[in-house]
């Protein structure tokens, strides 16, 4: 259950990274429409559009490997509650069979 916590506590902080990746991505594409529509072939414009368009391209990326990496320890964290669960259930099963033993022993 510590595992299960630990993993749920770094999906949130991946999910808070990747808003806040998409945020910045929203705010670069904006910058780069508004600087596309400005007229004028300004050497300065043409060379922040070109970095700003590697900037979104390298944040696409980096949300892309994000979002692998969420469902990834999603994946995890959904095993692991199941396994929890498949072990309470053998636990109850064994539990039950040690509580019929008792009753036997008592009756003998």
């Amino acid at each position: 259950e510590v595992q299960v916590d630990e993993l749920q506590r770094l999906l949130a902080g991946m999910e808070k990274e990747h808003r806040a990746l998409l945020q910045k991505m929203k705010e670069g594409e904006a910058e780069l429409a508004r600087l596309r529509g400005v007229e004028g072939d300004k050497l300065a414009e043409q060379d922040r559009s070109a970095q700003l368009e590697k900037e979104v391209a390298m944040l696409r990326e980096k949300i892309h490997h994000l979002d692998d990496m969420l469902k990834s320890q999603q994946r995890k964290v959904r095993q692991m509650i199941e396994q929890l669960q498949n072990s309470k259930t053998v636990i109850q099963a064994k539990d039950a069979v040690i509580q019929e033993l008792k009753e036997r022993v008592a009756y003998l």
